[in-house]
């Protein structure tokens, strides 16, 4: 559906208001590939409803398909940044940020019409005339996203009709995108307890009352999947149902039904979380079941995706040197810095070396600059992985591939990609200074080549097989002094 998108169909009218509630005076806007050929019209109708503002697009082009490029923003010193298209949920970072999404074709009525297959296929997996109450989350992707609300209505419906003893039972879950971030939203929590939740404690007056008071102040975790907040369904008779659930895991049993294209990034990622504990459907949702009467629904897996990945947790276990990539383009935020700090504990407790890198594209040009490491971790979003490449020499992996090759995670199928999720869940005790010099020394044999090395929690040593041939590196080039200052406004450089 990519070739399909057309600006024609944005309303300004949520942009314009956002703007001026908020007293905006320079307007970013970022639009994908997808989107570049109407990007031109469409910025003709903000600047003539917005005349007192300085309006302006970002011209480069950003690795990834969805994150919101600051840095390009900052370099003209904008207020705020307008993402249009695909965009990843995860924040926090330093300007606000509105999310307008493309609606694509109308394919409600076609999706309706598959309500009572879905509910057939899920009472008949889940067994539901037996357990007597389940949960059926709804997860589309953003071009069909309009078609959310209608389709739980109709699946709603379909279970009274199917199931008549246990419909009050049922739960229909919707998840349903931000529309907006606020500045620093997505930060870690500087206090949370897995009992009451989360809260910033560097705001709170209650900060130095004590744990009951603190606890007692706490808020719930919201319930997200793929960065998307989870809502219940509201029902006519129970109204309560329509609040946000709260909580890391979904309640069981559970079963989620995708609506979009085959093959897509929302798909990958429902597929590496969810499919280990509950099973997954997908609704065919793109221009070829327009066309066609009935949507096609499929039952999925994750085996497949899970051995190739796992391949790159080998690459993270036998790696010496690791270099922890922060993209630009959305990488640069609260998440992946503290993720950065807690990596840099844990590899030099592994016996690892490891170099922070911030680059705007991890192309192989930039990255074969650095010939001595031996594996990078990307600390960006799932939106931004680039999970299908197949030009790099040097293998990037992601945040859970390289706990798990450090054994501070187990790999129960249940794949980890969400940079919040992350830091809520690992194991405390291997990043606090207590743990240093309990490391046991490890040996690994690199995948692919021959040679073994040894960890011992100090230093790695490497130890060539007795037939294997290490060959010699250049010496790596002289530190160069970069820029200082913010993007838009650095010490080298003349004021705009």
């Amino acid at each position: 559906m990519e070739g399909t998108h057309d600006t024609a169909r944005i309303d300004t009218t949520r942009i314009v208001s956002w703007v001026t509630q908020h007293g905006f005076q320079r307007v970013a806007l970022q639009f994908p590939d997808s989107l570049l050929a109407g990007a031109p019209d469409l910025y003709g109708r903000l600047r003539k409803a917005l005349p007192n503002c300085k309006v302006f697009m970002l011209g480069d082009s950003f690795f990834g398909g969805g994150g919101v490029d600051e840095v390009g923003a900052q370099h003209y010193g904008a207020d705020c940044v307008v993402r249009f298209g695909q965009a990843g949920q995860q924040r926090g970072g330093t300007l606000p940020a509105l999310f307008v999404f493309d609606t694509g074709a109308s394919l409600c009525e076609n999706l309706q019409l598959a309500s009572s297959d879905v509910v057939a296929a899920v009472s008949e997996h889940l067994q539901i005339s037996q357990r007597g109450c389940a949960s059926l989350l709804l997860v589309c992707d953003l071009p069909v996203q309009q078609a959310a609300m209608p389709l739980a209505s109709a699946l709603k419906a379909a279970i009274a009709v199917h199931n008549t003893t246990f419909s009050n039972s049922w739960r229909v879950l919707v998840a349903n995108p931000r529309e907006e971030a606020e500045v620093g939203e997505g930060v870690p929590a500087l206090w949370r307890d897995w009992r009451w939740g989360q809260l910033d404690i560097a705001s709170g007056w209650w900060s130095r009352l004590g744990p009951l008071t603190t606890a007692a102040a706490a808020r719930p975790s919201a319930l997200q999947v793929c960065g998307k907040p989870v809502s219940a369904f509201p029902s006519d008779d129970d109204h309560t149902h329509g609040d946000m659930l709260t909580g890391w895991e979904l309640p069981k049993p559970c079963a989620i039904v995708y609506v979009g294209s085959a093959g897509s990034d929302l798909e990958r990622r429902l597929l590496l979380r969810y499919n280990g504990s509950c099973p997954v459907w997908r609704l065919q949702a793109d221009a070829s079941c327009v066309s066609s009467n009935l949507p096609q629904l499929e039952k999925l897996s994750s085996q497949s995706l899970l051995l190739k990945r796992y391949r790159f947790v080998e690459f993270a276990r036998s790696a010496a040197v690791v270099g922890l990539l922060l993209v630009t383009a959305d990488g640069n935020t609260a998440l992946s810095q503290e993720l950065a700090k807690r990596y840099e504990i844990m590899l030099r407790q592994a016996g690892r070396r490891c170099y922070r890198l911030v680059v705007g594209q991890p192309t192989q040009e930039k990255l074969g600059n650095f010939p001595g490491i031996e594996c990078y971790v990307l600390l960006s979003g799932p939106d931004q992985f680039p999970w299908d490449a197949r030009d790099l020499m040097v293998p990037i992996c992601t945040p859970y591939e390289l706990e798990v090759a450090l054994g501070a995670r187990e790999w129960t199928g249940d794949y980890l990609a969400d940079l919040d999720e992350l830091l809520a869940t690992t194991p405390a005790e291997f990043a606090s200074a207590s743990h240093v010099g309990k490391r046991e020394t490890t040996h690994v044999h690199s995948l692919g080549q021959d040679r073994i090395k040894t960890f011992d929690g100090q230093q790695s040593i490497l130890q060539p097989m007795p037939s294997g041939q290490r060959t010699s590196r250049p010496p790596p080039a002289e530190i160069a002094p970069g820029l200082h200052g913010v993007p838009w406004k650095y010490s080298q450089e003349e004021s705009l």
